[in-house]
């Protein structure tokens, strides 16, 4: 009985130390976008980057421009249309973009209507809060009141955001930028995380930022 009840303890010490050996691999988690020591770039959404390009194409035929340089409003204005957001164009400066849209619930297009003042949030801050309440977030307005050149310390700056995936801002503004390092034309798809977006545009004063949900 001694014999049997050694037995069964060895037995059960034997399936303690083989088991970490002999279980099955864990499934690999098919959203995981970074290597395991943190290097590496997310995958970037191909499906935001050609909504960028394929609206500015319309815009640009629509406006009948060669280019947007310093009519941020009229390039944002268009975008609205061309994506349904609004079923009019609303013109306006910069400094005017994120007050026409804070006291609103919803667009003319029926998309509602979420806003982030800077009395609340930094650019960062309204991101992220974004980011989280909407995993997948689409069409995003960033108003400031003014920005860095002559024409944006008079008139403030407005710029669309196309979307937010894994933390990654999809963009386009309506002059060229260059954004860690690299140089974007205008209306080009610039990617890059909320922190670097919002290091980017650091030196622009804030008004707020509306998300159409």
């Amino acid at each position: 009985m001694k014999a049997l009840k050694r037995l069964t303890v060895l037995v059960a010490v034997l399936m303690c130390l083989l088991a970490p050996l002999i279980a099955p691999p864990a499934a690999a988690d098919a959203h995981i976008l970074y290597m395991p020591d943190g290097s590496g770039e997310p995958e970037q959404n191909e499906e935001l980057k050609e909504q960028i390009r394929s609206t500015y194409r319309k815009v640009k035929k629509k406006a009948r421009k060669k280019s947007f340089k310093g009519k941020c409003g009229y390039y944002v204005g268009l975008q609205l249309v061309s994506l349904g957001i609004n079923t009019k164009y609303v013109g306006c400066n910069g400094n005017r973009a994120f007050d026409i849209y804070r006291e609103k619930s919803e667009t003319s297009g029926g998309f509602r209507i979420t806003a982030y003042p800077a009395k609340e949030y930094t650019l960062k801050e309204a991101l992220e809060a974004v980011a989280r309440e909407d995993p997948h977030a689409r069409n995003i307005l960033v108003g400031f009141q003014k920005g860095t050149s002559k024409a944006g310390k008079k008139y403030g700056h407005v710029m669309f955001i196309h979307g937010i995936e894994d933390g990654m801002v999809y963009f386009s503004d309506s002059y060229a930028q260059t954004v860690d390092g690299k140089r974007y034309k205008e209306g080009e798809p610039i990617v890059c995380s909320i922190a670097t977006f919002a290091q980017r545009y650091k030196k622009y004063k804030l008004d707020g930022v509306i998300h159409f949900g």
